[in-house]
């Protein structure tokens, strides 16, 4: 399925500009495929066998984030040791340094 239409685009911009839309949105598609089997496979698969061989207790990396309702709700839900990690060392440094929540949401 993805094999033939990279082949066609090879040379996106050889045609006119509409030619080139068509392109980028047909490999759309198979590039979803894409990073939805890498995040299957890395955020699924690696991780959780890593967290067993290595004993890890928190076996948390992501939550349903494909549930979200707001951009805010993806960004706390998608990874949660990067959430973690910065919230503990840039949300609340930044709060404790003076720096208002306002500031901070935007």
């Amino acid at each position: 399925y993805i094999n033939p239409i990279v082949q066609n685009s090879q040379h996106p911009l050889k045609g006119d500009f509409l030619y080139a839309i068509e392109r980028v949105l047909k490999l759309s598609v198979p590039n979803l495929y894409v990073w939805l089997c890498m995040f299957y496979c890395f955020f699924h698969l690696w991780l959780n066998i890593l967290a067993e061989l290595l004993c890890f207790g928190d076996r948390e990396f992501y939550k349903d984030w494909w549930n979200a309702r707001t951009v805010e709700e993806y960004w706390r839900m998608w990874n949660m040791p990067v959430h973690k990690w910065m919230v503990r060392h840039i949300y609340f440094p930044c709060l404790r340094n003076g720096i208002s929540k306002v500031f901070l949401s935007c």
